[in-house]
């Protein structure tokens, strides 16, 4: 749903959409890009959420065969997300707005999210902030932020300074 490419920290911030729960935010560093061998964040096999439908052996247990999610990324060979949200948010957008300073954008929970990264690229100072509607994107430029929101077709616009 979102990327930033962070090129002061030389890394990805990424966002994406889990299956029912299990939204995620990783973080993709550039240096470990290469050719030989792919980087993995474990789509499907693996994910803090469930299929949708849950373990119903009617409904999904086929897909559960093949695509267990199971919840450790890091047990099963894959990259462990730096954050994962159970239930979703809907997760779209993130920009950096100052020295590991970032802010992602959600849908589904109406909300946007301020978070730092310290020095081991962990989220510290994660604070929700309701905007009270779907907010699609997000643009950072001369201090303030503007939230692009779906509802009402609106622009939000919030003075950081």
């Amino acid at each position: 749903q979102g990327l930033y490419f962070d090129k002061e920290n030389n890394f990805i911030i990424e966002t994406e959409h889990g299956p029912m729960g299990g939204d995620e935010i990783n973080l993709i560093e550039v240096e470990k890009i290469n050719k030989d061998e792919i980087l993995n964040y474990g789509w499907p096999v693996v994910s803090a959420g469930e299929h949708y439908g849950g373990k119903n052996p009617k409904r999904n247990k086929i897909k559960y065969e093949k695509y267990p999610l199971y919840k450790s990324h890091s047990k099963h060979g894959f990259i462990e997300p730096i954050k994962s949200f159970v239930p979703s948010i809907g997760i779209a957008e993130n920009v950096k707005i100052g020295d590991n300073k970032y802010v992602l954008s959600s849908m589904r929970d109406r909300s946007i999210y301020f978070f730092n990264l310290d020095q081991e690229k962990n989220i510290i100072n994660f604070d929700r902030v309701e905007v009270f509607e779907r907010v699609r994107d997000l643009k950072f430029h001369d201090n303030k932020l503007y939230l692009f929101m779906e509802d009402t077709a609106s622009i939000g616009i919030i003075d950081l300074i």
